[in-house]
């Protein structure tokens, strides 16, 4: 009769690797979150005013890049996005000062189109 062969221990090394390839994950994911942000050079004005329960911000870059609440659009997806939001919500536009201002108008005009009247603008002060 053949004996069987008794293992003493638990072989750890596949459980490392798996451990490190998670980690390695984790290590990339909250680094691309952390990092996340839309730059943005703002115009600059004499006046603010602080503008509270903002629920809508609408980015323009100097790319022509339009972000609709930090996800990147299309400019033919911004109307039927802005469609979505209430008459009563407030929103920012934040319009790069290297922004075409045909790009900014256009963005505003949509949002009076959908009756939207509360709208602000994102400006840095001098």
């Amino acid at each position: 009769m053949r004996s069987i062969k008794r293992y003493e221990g638990i072989n750890v090394v596949p459980f490392i690797d798996v451990l490190l390839v998670l980690l390695a994950i984790v290590f990339v994911i909250s680094n691309f979150i952390a990092l996340k942000k839309i730059n943005v050079n703002l115009p600059t004005s004499s006046t603010k005013e602080l503008i509270k329960d903002v629920k809508h911000n609408i980015v323009i870059n100097d790319k022509k890049e339009f972000y609709v609440n930090d996800v990147l659009l299309g400019k033919d997806e911004i109307a039927s996005k802005i469609a979505t939001f209430s008459k009563e919500d407030t929103i920012t536009v934040v319009s790069d000062k290297q922004a075409v201002y045909e790009d900014f108008i256009y963005v505003v005009d949509i949002l009076k189109e959908n009756g939207l009247e509360k709208i602000s603008m994102a400006v840095m002060k001098r």
